[in-house]
């Protein structure tokens, strides 16, 4: 089974603390740092979960989800948004867009796993 996970992030020291947490887990990782890099990477290799901040240049995470989930080839992958942000509305809408769960910033290894484990159960 694919055990790739793909992380969206306009920051290279998140994308590298989440990659190393995820890759210390089991998983292969992917990296895209906007949202139409992350669109296309899940397009390329259908990841078994998307990891995706909010605010990104090009394409945010919630146009990004969006477009992930309508998409008849990449609407079954399940995505985390990732985000600073946490206000009710900002919840909403990434709701609303097709995400399955959140993660806030700052990074906790454990809520990550946990969050991972709550969609995929442990890694294969």
């Amino acid at each position: 089974m694919n055990n790739t996970i793909l992380v969206v992030d306009d920051s290279a020291m998140i994308c590298h603390v989440v990659g190393q947490i995820l890759k210390d887990s089991g998983y292969t990782v992917l990296t895209a740092r906007n949202g139409q890099e992350g669109c296309e990477l899940a397009k390329a290799h259908d990841p078994r979960l998307i990891i995706m901040d909010v605010e990104m240049p090009v394409m945010d995470g919630i146009q990004a989800t969006a477009f992930i989930k309508s998409e008849p080839k990449t609407t079954h992958i399940p995505i985390l948004i990732f985000t600073s942000l946490g206000g009710e509305q900002d919840l909403k809408r990434a709701r609303d867009a097709g995400c399955q769960g959140f993660l806030n910033k700052p990074i906790s290894r454990d809520a990550i796993q946990a969050e991972i484990g709550k969609l995929l159960g442990a890694p294969r």
